[in-house]
């Protein structure tokens, strides 16, 4: 949030800067936080249709970081994760902002845990952080990189995890 002005904003959006503080009169901080609600609630979305039930925890987890692999790839390996990307640039001034970061990754993290094969809340809930924890650096790690791999790489051996605990439960249950 730091590298740029509502003067920026205002030129590259081809807007008068009166109508830039017209509809945002909160300035940059009222901006960059209704462009993150718009944000949270797609990523929030594109979360729900990979774990909707369909499909395994094993295979929603591969598809997700497959299809983020991919995404990436298109855009050059140059893609970063528009929350991501603000948590780091938040400063100890920008509470609203960072809260709103801190409530979009807990969905995040609600919406997967539901779908986990662990037989308690809190390990499901943990494991949904560390998916999103790794999903976040896999954006890291593969702009150093240039590739997706860091997200391939990321899914397989999470959904390998995944799979050994619903193996576990299973055989559990049967016994």
């Amino acid at each position: 949030m730091a590298g740029i002005g509502m003067k920026d904003i205002a030129t590259r959006g081809e807007a008068p800067m009166g109508s830039v503080y017209h509809h945002f009169p909160g300035g940059k901080t009222q901006l960059v936080s209704e462009a993150l609600v718009i944000h949270a609630g797609k990523s929030r979305a594109l979360l729900e249709s990979f774990f909707d039930g369909k499909r395994t925890a094993t295979a929603a987890i591969r598809l997700l970081f497959n299809t983020a692999a991919e995404g990436f790839e298109r855009a050059g390996a140059n893609k970063g994760c528009a929350i991501g990307a603000v948590t780091l640039d938040v400063t100890s001034t920008d509470e609203s902002l960072r809260h709103i970061c801190a409530a979009t990754f807990d969905s995040w993290a609600g919406i997967i845990a539901g779908h986990l094969p662990w037989s308690d809340a809190q390990s499901r809930h943990s494991f949904a952080n560390l998916i999103v924890i790794t999903l976040e650096g896999a954006f890291v790690l593969g702009r150093a990189r240039r590739s997706g791999t860091p997200f391939r790489e990321a899914g397989r051996w999470l959904s390998k995890l995944a799979m050994t605990q619903q193996q576990s439960s299973r055989r559990r249950r049967k016994a």
